[in-house]
């Protein structure tokens, strides 16, 4: 009744497992992508406090060396 035509024709013709089977595929997709922007974002947050707490620790060193 909700679904478009071209839907509506699978299911008329027998697609409905092929119509289930392309929204799950698609579904995977969209996780797949949204955990591999996830990924990198945290990636990329841990390498950026990593190296600011060695830049930190560099000009402290520096710091107390000129003192």
């Amino acid at each position: 009744m909700l679904s478009c035509v071209t839907c509506q024709a699978n299911s008329a013709l027998g697609g409905n497992d092929a119509v289930g089977w392309s929204i799950f595929f698609l579904l995977i997709v969209i996780l797949l992508v949204a955990a591999t922007v996830v990924f990198f974002m945290v990636r990329l947050a841990m390498r950026a406090k990593k190296y600011a707490l060695e830049e930190e620790a560099a000009l402290l060193a520096e710091s107390s060396v000129s003192q």
